[in-house]
């Protein structure tokens, strides 16, 4: 079995076993742990603004070639992945307003007044922050859960033997 990086990580087409699928999983994430360390040490900037976007655009296509190649192995479409980013999102609007988010709202919301007093509209939004951070190791484990599921389920999951409309299974 030879891996052919090029075709696993910038491809959408054609399908991957198993191993292929873990090797590309396993590599994404630690390009992104890569990633994370290296914005930390350039701090904030632009600098940081445009490697963030750019890696970001890069590593959502890289996971959609590798995410979807194995669901072509299992004969689906690339939307159950968009649904787990779908999933994803709206996840994430839940838990910034279930861990402070609606009690920001909820104050500015109910005294207009702050819109016009800088001071009060801080003193509101340090609140908020204070409660998402103390929050933020519960909200992290479920904001991981999802994406880790589905990841499982792909890598434990048991690939065609036939073709199938995605092209024929990868050569062991």
């Amino acid at each position: 079995m030879t891996l052919n990086v090029k075709k696993l990580f910038l491809s959408p087409q054609g399908r991957i076993g198993r191993p292929d699928f873990l090797i590309g999983v396993g590599s994404l994430l630690a390009l992104t742990m890569l990633a994370l360390f290296s914005f930390t040490k350039l701090g904030p900037g632009l600098t940081t603004f445009y490697a963030f976007i750019a890696s970001f655009f890069l590593f959502l296509h890289i996971a959609m070639c590798v995410y979807g190649k194995r669901l072509h192995d299992l004969g689906r479409s690339l939307w159950p992945f968009i649904g787990m980013l779908a999933l994803l999102v709206v996840v994430l609007i839940l838990v910034g307003l279930n861990f402070g988010g609606i009690e920001y709202f909820d104050t500015v919301m109910a005294h207009p007044e702050y819109a016009e007093n800088e001071a009060e509209m801080k003193k509101a939004l340090k609140i908020y922050q204070d409660t998402l951070a103390k929050n933020l190791p519960k909200a992290g484990w479920m904001m991981a859960a999802l994406p880790a599921l589905f990841t499982l389920w792909l890598a434990v999951a048991k690939g065609g033997a036939e073709d199938n409309k995605y092209g024929p299974p990868e050569a062991a």
